[in-house]
């Protein structure tokens, strides 16, 4: 007699479901990427970046740009290099463009000119804090807002 059939395959097995995707980031006209992000500086600077915008600085980690953090909080951490001060939070809306991701030390001889001719419009970078976001041209910053300082975090 012939063998009976062999047994039917078994169910497949479930599909996980896959995690939700991020928020899509808003595009500006052009394609350009916009992000919301932070900057903190004195309550001199403050009133006058507001009115005036914007004006890359001499030095930092990146060389002389506009160095801004994903939140309110990361910058009390951001807000420490030698030209940097607290006490006033702008939020900006940026456009990043093409994003050139850099080492946690990034390159402090970087300027918007060596940027564009690597075509890239920013740089992004983590030296330990949490991500950062440099721009060479004030440009890039669309619009700047006076937000309220969040609680100093405990040390």
């Amino acid at each position: 007699s012939p063998p009976p059939p062999p047994p039917p395959p078994p169910p497949p097995a479930p599909v996980p479901t896959p995690a939700p995707l991020p928020a899509p980031v808003p595009v500006a006209p052009g394609g350009a990427t916009v992000l919301t992000l932070y900057h903190q500086t004195s309550l001199t600077a403050g009133p006058l970046i507001l009115e005036n915008g914007f004006r890359p600085g001499k030095r930092g980690w990146c060389g002389g740009g506009i160095y801004f953090a994903l939140t309110p909080e990361a910058t009390f951490t951001k807000a420490i290099g030698l030209d940097s001060s607290t006490g006033f939070l702008i939020e900006a809306k940026v456009n990043v463009g093409r994003v050139r991701p850099m080492s946690a030390t990034c390159d402090w001889t970087f300027n918007g000119e060596k940027l564009a001719a690597a075509g890239f419009d920013s740089v992004s970078f983590d030296p330990g804090d949490g991500t950062e976001y440099v721009v060479y041209s004030a440009d890039r910053v669309l619009s700047t807002k006076q937000v309220p300082l969040p609680a100093v975090p405990l040390r």
